[in-house]
Formats: C-alpha cells, sequence, structure tokens
C-alpha cells in the first residue's frame, strides 16, 4: 500500500548558497513557496564535512588534518549523537513560519551513508595493519568490515533522532555505491552491504530512502531493491541509461518508490549563456515525467531533480547559482502539477 502520493515532489538537498542562518532559512522557505511537497533541510556543508567534523570532535582516534580525515585505532561508539541541529533547525522554522506547514506533505533529512563516510577516511597506525589498498590509493576504512558497521550504527543513531524529531523522508547519500558496485561487488560481499544498509534505516519509522547518483548497475539495482529502503533515487537525467535498468515490476508489487531525476544538476555554463539555456522547460520537463509513468507507474514515482545542486556556486557564483535552481524547481513543480 502506497502511502505518498504519486508524483510527489522532493529535492536531494544541497544548494548552491553560503553557510549561514539566514541563508537555511532562505533556501528552505523557497522550496516550499516553490511547491516542493516535502523539502529537505539545506544542505549547505560538504556532506561529508557536516558529519565527518563533529565525529572528530568526539571520536579520538579519528583525526581531521587539513581536510583530510584519518583513522588511527578501532573505536567505540560515541554515546553522544550528532546531527540534531538539522532536525531543530526545521522544527525552529515552523515555530518562526507555521503558515507554511500547511503548504507541504512533509519534510525530509539527508545524512551522509556509512559506505561513502568510511570511504572518506584514511587509515594509519594500527588502524592500517595488514590492510591492502583497492580502488584507493591507502587504506581506507571502506576496506575493514567492522569500521564501516561501525558508521552504519552512527547513520542509525542519527535516522533516529530524525525520525523522532518526526521528519517524514530520511535519505542515505552514498554515491559511492556506484563506484564499489558494478557488474560486481569490490571490497564487500552484497549480503555484507545489505546488511550494512538495513541497520542504517533500522529505526527509520517513516520513509527510508537512499540516495545514488550515476549510472546504476543491475547488481546495484538487485541489492537496493533486496534492501528494506523504502525509496530508491536516482539520476535519470545526466544518467538516462538508469531507464533501461529499472522496470515497473520492481515496485508496482512493493512498498518501494522510485524518485526520478527530473532535471538536471551537472550544468556546465555556456559563453554568453542565460537562465533559460540551464533550465528545462516545461515541455521537456512534461514529456520526461511522462516517460517515468510509462516506464514506472504513476503511484511508484517520486519527482525530484538528479543530485544536490551545491556544484552550481562554483560554476555561476551564487547569485546567479540559486536563481538557476530556483527557475528548475519551479518549472518541475508545474510539469508535475499539470500532469497531475
Amino acid at each position: 500500500m502506497k502511502e505518498i502520493d504519486g508524483l510527489s515532489t522532493t529535492v536531494v538537498g544541497s544548494l548552491p548558497l553560503r553557510d549561514t542562518p539566514g541563508n537555511m532559512y532562505k533556501g528552505f522557505k523557497d522550496m516550499i513557496e516553490a511547491g516542493i511537497d516535502y523539502p529537505c533541510y539545506p544542505q549547505l556543508k560538504s556532506m561529508l564535512s557536516s558529519f565527518l567534523d563533529p565525529l572528530s570532535e568526539i571520536i579520538d582516534p579519528l583525526k581531521k588534518v587539513g581536510h583530510q580525515f584519518y583513522l588511527e585505532s578501532d573505536f567505540k561508539i560515541p554515546n553522544k549523537t550528532i546531527g540534531f541541529e538539522y532536525g531543530n533547525f526545521i522544527n525552529d522554522f515552523f515555530k518562526k513560519y507555521p503558515d507554511l506547514k500547511d503548504k507541504i506533505q512533509g519534510t525530509k533529512a539527508c545524512l551522509t551513508g556509512p559506505f561513502t563516510l568510511a570511504s572518506e577516511i584514511i587509515l594509519r597506525d594500527s588502524a592500517a595493519n595488514d590492510i591492502t589498498p583497492i580502488i584507493f590509493n591507502e587504506p581506507r576504512a571502506i576496506m575493514v568490515d567492522k569500521f564501516v558497521e561501525r558508521f552504519a550504527e552512527i547513520a542509525r543513531n542519527i535516522a533516529k533522532l530524525y525520525n523522532d524529531m518526526g521528519i517524514n523522508i530520511i535519505s542515505l547519500d552514498d554515491p559511492i555505491l556506484s563506484v564499489i558496485i558494478g557488474r560486481k561487488s569490490i571490497l564487500h560481499d552484497d549480503d555484507f552491504i545489505i546488511r550494512i544498509l538495513n541497520k542504517s534505516i533500522s529505526e527509520i519509522k517513516n520513509f527510508s530512502s537512499i540516495h545514488v547518483c550515476g549510472r546504476i548497475s543491475p547488481k546495484l539495482r538487485d541489492i537496493l531493491l533486496s534492501s528494506k529502503v523504502k525509496i530508491l533515487d536516482h539520476e535519470f537525467c545526466t544518467s538516462e541509461s538508469n531507464f533501461e535498468i529499472f522496470k515497473k515490476e520492481h515496485f508496482e508489487t512493493t512498498d518501494k518508490y522510485l524518485a526520478m531525476g527530473s532535471v538536471k544538476t551537472n550544468i556546465i555554463p555556456l559563453q554568453n549563456g542565460t537562465i533559460n539555456d540551464y533550465v528545462e522547460d516545461i515541455e521537456y520537463l512534461i514529456n520526461h515525467i511522462k516517460k517515468g509513468i510509462r516506464e514506472y507507474g504513476k503511484d511508484n514515482l517520486i519527482i525530484k531533480p538528479d543530485c544536490g545542486f551545491a556544484p552550481l556556486r562554483e560554476n555561476f557564483g551564487e547569485k546567479l547559482g540559486y536563481e538557476i535552481v530556483l527557475k528548475k524547481l519551479k518549472n518541475m513543480v508545474l510539469a508535475t502539477q499539470k500532469i497531475k
């Protein structure tokens, strides 16, 4: 039984704005006023530093040196839960703007997944003993099962916090999965990956989600479908090949949804380009969404951008980048409403 309306809209999370309290409020308010059904708190920090910075302050063997993180030995799960400020932001926002809560269907929060967090941590000293580097040039925490499991437990604790705060969709952002799972799984077997994902979301009582960008392989698709994650969130504009990977039968007999990327977020500036050169028009969006409906069924689809919008700040500057984002979101919502 589906509980999210078909063709509901959401976002992945990041925006091309500087990290200030004012921009947090601005970004969230603008998403709601653009018509997004499940707005996510604006991710204005790196998806890695948002969680690894505070973890490095409460996990003694985890050190930050410059912009890099190092793990020197095994560690225990800290008693202190991080990430509460993002859940508090959502609650504080609606205390300030209570009328805006009636304009949405629910809220969304995101946290960086255990595999991606572990992939960014270099092992050294005793933590690196007997570890042979694979994919990376040096030993990384993602190569060690027990370290990945620790980060899954941390993700579970953060997800429980968000769940208890009443957030409706809680998403793991785990893009490294499309790198380590191609025709075969590198570093870990399939059962371990499924177990880690299920552990990460085990405290989510509403809707769990996982965002993996890039091309999804059939093996990764099957792993995600075998997990207990409710919403599979992927790119379908930049990675059109994903239309060939998923089928309607993957969703019509299950309680899973497909969050289908419907506007591009990987955008290269054009010489003398204008906003309209970077924003999908309504006709294109209607055709794209209708293709998703034909392929997967209206009730199984959530409509959202391909990925996060943070890179637009570097490519276009904050002002123009944000103008592009708002127009993309408004057109995406308008096209969805026309189909509805």
